[in-house]
């Protein structure tokens, strides 16, 4: 029976990079009618920018072609803007079991769909060599409870933008080898070493919603630990453990001694009043705008003698419990997220891919810049959460630290946000 518990919360905010809502006209289909005995299946998801939606409509186009007679389906596009239409529509055919056949939700929503049995597991219609070409935070994100669900469509990642002029007047060489990545404490001295003139060390505040969360996890991850246990039951001992007071009290050292601006202009990096940017590869399109910018890449900074990670997520697709031909909706999942899909969308949307053989077409990572982004995504990226409650966990999350940078007590603040994470948990999802 379908729980449906936490749907009205799962207007998680969308991060820039990961398939943002566009404001064209929501409806949209793909191919022509079906033929004879053709399975008629539908599919939704939200609306992108117009280059990302030519890939799905020329995609969807080729698979109704390919099994011409046998599948078609139709591609519904659902405009987000800036409510939460799409996921309206979701609840809504929830409620009335009207879901489509397949789809699209965005990563760490993925276990509260599972858990609400909103979508079902799709390892009988994957072999293991398929799987294994997912880049394993894809894996991670799109599994709850032992079951694969839903693959990416794309992967995303954050790196450390930095302003190549900046650190040549530094003397500062950021490291292009992962083993030599930037420990919090390397990264804090470029900071106060290029926080002057009107510079801040670095911009790192995307958003203060599910950027926090988004962003920020890592550095406790990079400690050793998360901000919940890896079953996703318990908040407690995890973000307020010693290494997450410690991670939180690095941002808040941050944030007291001014090393970055809280309330960001958001072409802040871009203009050159920032020496680093925590960013990802949706900001690059931007760079061409600022021609006297002249930018490199480093990876994402770690604990000193901890773990090196980096974020990764990105919208997904699964096949719903309301289908009445899972077998046919699998096939089209499995098109739309093979090595020719992922391909063809990391090159119209500049996003690192979510299959390794895509690597092979996509040259361009194999050279710096990219090259970073690549080396963090096939190795030591890690997904947000695993858990149905996510919705509660990122919003008390990002609360938590936004007070935390302003000067808020640390631990007081981990404290609440497990606590009532905890009781989210145990209220609707204890067994």
């Amino acid at each position: 029976m379908k729980k449906g518990i936490l749907l009205s919360l799962l207007a998680v905010s969308l991060l820039a990079g990961c398939s943002s809502g566009g404001t064209q006209n929501a409806n949209s289909s793909s191919g022509g009618q079906g033929e004879g005995s053709a399975v008629e299946l539908t599919f939704w998801r939200p609306q992108a920018s117009e280059v990302e939606d030519n890939v799905y409509v020329k995609r969807i186009e080729e698979f109704n072609q390919a099994n011409k007679g046998k599948i078609h389906v139709k591609m519904e596009v659902i405009t987000r803007g800036n409510s939460f239409a799409y996921e309206d529509k979701i609840n809504a055919a929830v409620a009335s079991h009207t879901l489509p056949d397949v789809l699209a939700m965005d990563g760490p929503n993925i276990a509260n769909y599972a858990a609400s049995e909103i979508i079902i597991p799709l390892d009988e219609y994957f072999t293991k060599e398929d799987l294994d070409d997912f880049v394993p935070s894809i894996l991670q994100q799109g599994s709850y409870q032992g079951k694969f669900y839903a693959p990416g469509l794309n992967e995303s990642s954050v790196v450390l933008f930095y302003n190549k002029k900046i650190m040549a007047e530094h003397g500062i060489t950021p490291p292009d080898k992962i083993e030599n990545a930037w420990t919090w404490d390397d990264w804090y001295d470029v900071m106060k070493k290029t926080s002057k003139d009107g510079v801040f060390g670095t911009n790192m505040i995307n958003d203060k919603g599910e950027w926090m969360t988004y962003a920020f996890e890592q550095l406790w991850i990079s400690g050793g630990t998360d901000i919940v246990n890896k079953e996703g039951t318990t908040a407690e001992g995890f973000v307020n453990s010693s290494q997450g007071v410690e991670a939180a009290k690095f941002l808040q050292k941050l944030a007291n001694e001014k090393l970055f601006n809280i309330d960001p202009k958001p072409t802040e990096f871009e203009e050159g009043k920032a020496a680093t940017k925590l960013g990802g590869p949706w900001n690059i399109p931007g760079f061409k705008n600022y021609p006297d910018l002249e930018w490199g890449i480093t990876y994402f900074p770690k604990k000193p003698g901890g773990v090196q990670t980096a974020p990764s997520g990105s919208w997904a697709v699964g096949v719903s419990a309301d289908s009445k031909h899972p077998k046919e909706a699998a096939e089209v999942i499995k098109w739309i997220t093979n090595k020719d899909s992922s391909t063809q969308l990391a090159q119209a949307i500049s996003m690192p891919a979510s299959r390794k053989s895509a690597f092979e077409s996509l040259t361009e990572y194999n050279e710096l810049p990219l090259r970073i982004i690549k080396e963090q995504v096939t190795g030591v990226s890690h997904a947000r959460p695993v858990t149905p409650a996510y919705p509660v966990l990122t919003q008390k999350f990002a609360e938590a630290l936004t007070d935390i940078m302003v000067g808020a007590d640390v631990k007081k603040s981990l404290d609440n946000v497990a606590s009532t994470y905890d009781e989210e948990y145990k209220r609707n999802f204890a067994e």
